[in-house]
């Protein structure tokens, strides 16, 4: 929820503010479920999942309307018991809705009709909240308009705020209410206590939390419903990993692929014999390599951020798969000349663009999708498709050489490769085609305004710490996974098939890791886990280089072991910890611009620092002082970054 959501000239709300106690209602039990939710710092009310608080905003409306018995309910339907008005804009409208019902339908039927229009309601009541002087706008958030956490006293009465009174109940032997029973039943029902308590806390409360929602006579069916609607969250939250890992297979697939097959396809569009194709070949890696990805990462952040995450990862596949096809049939420069060898440039210039989109896009959808315990190991999965993708395409690349002749592999081989990765793109686009729309993005025109203006004017702080936190990061990976091959057959004359085998074998225990390490910092902590990571890479680096120095192949493999599991620790919590950085109207410009533009800066870059550095001081170690640098760099970013709670 947004600032900008707020449409009513604050004139209005002034004017109303000065009527409290007069004209305003009794604060209502959806307000106070919002107030829960939000940080004693202020902000977007953007913390709780978006499904859950859906289901939240519709139980608290019924439930209040129960409670001011206005309806009731039993095991088989919900019904109007006096139509008169509540005077709250918010209950009055749902209880115009259930009264226009020409027969009495069931609990669950109103809970998902009222979800639907959970993000008008929720706007109506954030409007209440901030005429009644409780919440004030704040440039892109809210916070509190009474010197804290407090209500306005009315009629020479201050109730307590929503927070202290529920967390003043859990902890204490205090009867409650019916409304703060209520309160209780839904915020449990909604997951919202897993938010607002540690997991310590929670752990200690959550007896307490299920006496009082015990209590819960009124609303109980309404609280039950809730629970099975949070339930089904579960379901949906595999959809989405299904269709994030999907994505990030196929896209790195076809990555891998070219990479596998890059001398073949070298040979065929980029003959040495002519000097102006040779040039281009190397303008043209150039340009795809590193102008793509950031460029890729503004324009699928932007539609991410103003019409949604499934339309921003649907629109990447889109760009991804037309491409591969073309790749597969595409005429060489026998064929038709320089022509050749400019549309390949082409192509892969759209596939840099898709994933500089895809990948951060991807993170943003899934972290955000996920049940506030498990933000960590879902967003894990986002660097675990990535990685499958890369290991997949070298696989069906080493299958079509081992099955082919070199000859027919050079000649017709690589398109086989880049045709399997079409389907594997038609085949994630079918189940991308099944996520629902967010509906938060989509409903609400405020959030389609300006994002990369905004996220660069507001959000710049965040950017440069996703910056430095992915410095550390992106050296590693592609030093330890891209260079390090070439570093092992030139320093130390190991067969390329040995290097291959032995990076190879490093990935897998990096696909691994990563979901381990996404599951652990869910435990222990983002951070904690990130800058173990960053310290211990920090000091092993240059030990386990030396550890290579004569190019022994277990002492290579123990080495590159290490470091999949230092980096693991990185990749698989950074994830959800960047997600977290940025506030949902803004987030996925800018975590893509940030993290696109460290990959391009320090990741792209890292095979020609390493060449250079090695050949200027005539140290083979020297690569490992670059990555020792990136890593304390990182470290200390991520040790000045303020921890955010989970979204």
């Amino acid at each position: 929820m947004r600032i900008a959501d707020i449409t009513r000239p604050q004139r209005r709300i002034d004017k109303q503010q000065a009527n409290v106690g007069v004209d305003m209602p009794p604060i209502s039990l959806l307000e106070e479920l919002l107030l829960l939710t939000l940080d004693d710092a202020g902000g977007e009310f953007d913390r709780v999942p978006e499904l859950q608080l859906a289901c939240g905003v519709a139980g608290a409306a019924l439930m209040d309307l129960a409670l001011r018995g206005r309806i009731d309910s039993d095991l088989t339907a919900l019904w109007v018991v006096d139509a008169t008005p509540t005077g709250d804009p918010v209950l009055d409208k749902a209880l115009t809705l259930i009264s226009a019902a020409p027969t009495r339908e069931p609990v669950r039927i109103w809970m998902k009709r009222l979800a639907g229009q959970a993000s008008a309601l929720r706007t109506t009541a954030i409007e209440q909240l901030c005429a009644r002087g409780i919440l004030r706008p704040s440039e892109d958030r809210f916070v509190w308009g009474n010197d804290g956490r407090r209500y306005p006293i009315v009629e020479g009465q201050q109730r307590p705020e929503a927070k202290g009174r529920i967390l003043s109940l859990l902890f204490n032997a205090e009867i409650p209410d019916a409304t703060d029973v209520a309160l209780t039943a839904i915020a449990d029902a909604c997951k919202v206590f897993d938010r607002i308590l540690t997991p310590k806390e929670l752990v200690r409360a959550a007896p307490r939390i299920r006496q009082i929602a015990a209590l819960d006579l009124i609303g109980g069916d309404i609280t039950r419903t809730a629970v099975e609607l949070g339930k089904e969250l579960k379901t949906a939250e595999r959809s989405t990993v299904v269709a994030g890992l999907a994505g990030n297979i196929m896209e790195w697939f076809d990555f891998g692929v070219y990479g596998f097959f890059a001398e073949a396809v070298g040979k065929l569009f980029f003959p040495a014999h002519d000097p102006a194709v040779s040039l281009l070949a190397s303008f043209g890696v150039f340009a795809a390599g590193f102008l793509a990805r950031p460029l890729g990462g503004l324009f699928f952040g932007y539609i991410g951020d103003s019409r949604g995450r499934r339309t921003a990862v649907m629109a990447s596949v889109v760009m991804m798969v037309i491409p591969t096809l073309l790749m597969a049939l595409l005429p060489t420069y026998d064929q038709i000349g320089i022509v050749a060898p400019l549309l390949l440039i082409l192509l892969r210039l759209m596939q840099g663009l898709a994933v500089g989109g895809e990948y951060t896009t991807s993170i943003v959808m899934l972290v955000e999708s996920a049940q506030p315990s498990r933000r960590g190991r879902v967003g894990s999965f986002a660097p675990f498709g990535a990685i499958a993708g890369m290991l997949l395409g070298s696989g069906v690349g080493a299958t079509l050489l081992a099955t082919l002749s070199p000859e027919h592999a050079a000649a017709w081989g690589w398109r086989l490769a880049f045709l399997t990765g079409l389907l594997i793109g038609i085949v994630v686009y079918i189940v991308r085609r099944r996520l629902p729309p967010d509906e938060t993005i989509t409903a609400l025109e405020g959030a389609r305004k300006a994002p990369i203006r905004k996220v660069f004017r507001t959000q710049w702080r965040a950017m440069l710490q996703v910056i430095g936190l992915n410095t550390g990061h992106a050296v590693g990976f592609y030093l330890c996974f891209v260079y390090l091959p070439t570093w092992l057959k030139r320093e130390h004359h190991m067969p390329s098939a040995t290097a291959l085998l032995l990076t190879s074998a490093a990935l897998t225990v990096l696909l691994t890791s990563t979901l381990i390490a996404g599951a652990l910092c869910d435990r222990i902590g983002r951070k904690p886990l990130m800058l173990t990571s960053f310290a211990l890479l920090s000091v092993l680096t240059v030990p386990l280089f030396h550890l290579m120095i004569d190019g022994d192949a277990g002492r290579v493999l123990i080495a590159e072991a290490l470091f999949a599991v230092m980096l693991a620790g990185v990749v698989g919590s950074s994830a959800a910890l960047m997600v977290e950085a940025f506030p949902k109207h803004v987030r996925c410009s800018g975590l893509s611009v940030g993290y696109n533009l460290a990959q391009t800066a320090f990741g792209g870059t890292v095979p020609l620092v390493a060449v250079y550095l090695v050949a200027h001081s005539g140290n083979p170690v020297a690569p490992a002082y670059y990555l020792t640098a990136a890593c304390i760099l990182s470290f200390v970013t991520l040790a000045f970054m303020r921890q955010q709670p989970a979204p």
